[in-house]
């Protein structure tokens, strides 16, 4: 019987340790659509400096630079 116990803790101990690493869930609040940065000038080749831009000036969530033909721009992200 003892076998069978250890066996019990080892699985509810995993299933804990894999709970506490799951993504929490998304409210539908959280999500963020993305916008070209209004404020932005030339290439993005620094996406630090276009987050930084984009909550700074834009009031945006986050922003990063993408690739979006025929450039890199800088995109703001607004909740939805």
């Amino acid at each position: 019987m003892t076998k069978f116990d250890s066996i019990i803790t080892v699985a509810f101990a995993a299933l804990v340790l894999f709970a506490a690493f799951e993504a929490p869930p998304r409210v539908e609040g959280q999500k963020l659509c993305k916008k070209p940065s209004g404020t932005w000038s030339g290439l993005c080749a620094n996406s630090d400096a276009c987050r930084k831009q984009c909550i700074r000036l834009e009031k945006a969530r986050d922003g990063t630079c993408k690739y979006e033909f025929p450039a890199h721009k800088c995109f703001c992200y607004y909740p939805c």
